[in-house]
């Protein structure tokens, strides 16, 4: 099984995704003293740009991974090992902000975590999600050449396309913008600002000016939703 940082797509790939978060760092209210919480934290560097942004040292974060869970902690971070898809072990009304990058797309059910992302906000409060996009102009590409999107996985390899036995990561399901916004309003969210970032196969710098104006095709959504 060949593994997915082996690849030569993959230096690409990660600038995308590490550009992709300091664009998220944008969408960020700077109120000090502000509760955070990062679903999917993984091994907190994220939560940490995050609070620096906010300017916040309440940090909480949540994962399935112990092993990553451990370095989140050393940083300062407040750490729960848990399984998403059965909830978020935290209080009503306890958390002010809220980030999820690239975690969505790994839940079983959508529902109810957007049901547990509200019940756990203040009033006022606020999650910026990040996702990959069904739509995105490279899934287009192979979908119209019959091969299966590289972000859709089917199989704990690559099938149907050239990255063939590449381990994949368990994205169950992916989302095009407008289910994220209709999923957004169905949970009586306010949608405050919904973008793309991102287009395979260019060059970042032109990617960034093409997302602006086709963001249903940029490689990542982005979403700004409120309680």
């Amino acid at each position: 099984m060949k593994e997915w940082n082996d690849s030569r797509f993959f230096n690409l790939a990660s600038k995308y995704y590490f550009s992709n978060q300091n664009f998220l760092l944008s969408f960020l209210d700077v109120i000090p003293g502000t509760e955070l919480l990062d679903i999917g934290c993984g091994n907190g560097d994220f939560t940490l740009m995050v609070a620096q942004r906010l300017g916040t040292q309440i940090m909480n974060g949540i994962d399935i991974n112990s092993d990553c869970l451990k370095e989140a902690r050393s940083k300062g971070i407040k750490v729960k090992c848990h399984d998403i898809d059965q909830g978020i072990p935290y209080k009503n009304e306890s958390i002010d902000v809220i980030v999820s990058n690239q975690v969505v797309e790994h839940i079983f059910n959508v529902d109810s975590y957007f049901r547990e992302i509200y019940r756990i906000l203040r009033k006022d409060g606020y999650a910026i999600i990040s996702t990959p996009n069904l739509s995105s102009l490279h899934n287009l590409i192979f979908i119209n050449l019959g091969m299966q999107p590289p972000g859709l996985h089917i199989s704990e390899i690559q099938v149907g396309n050239f990255l063939y036995g590449t381990r994949t990561h368990g994205h169950i399901r992916l989302f095009s913008i407008s289910a994220l916004k209709d999923l957004a309003k169905y949970h009586n969210f306010k949608i405050e600002k919904i973008t793309g970032f991102g287009m395979y196969p260019f060059p970042l710098l032109i990617s960034n000016i093409l997302s602006k104006a086709f963001a249903r095709y940029c490689v990542y959504l982005n979403i700004k939703i409120r309680k």
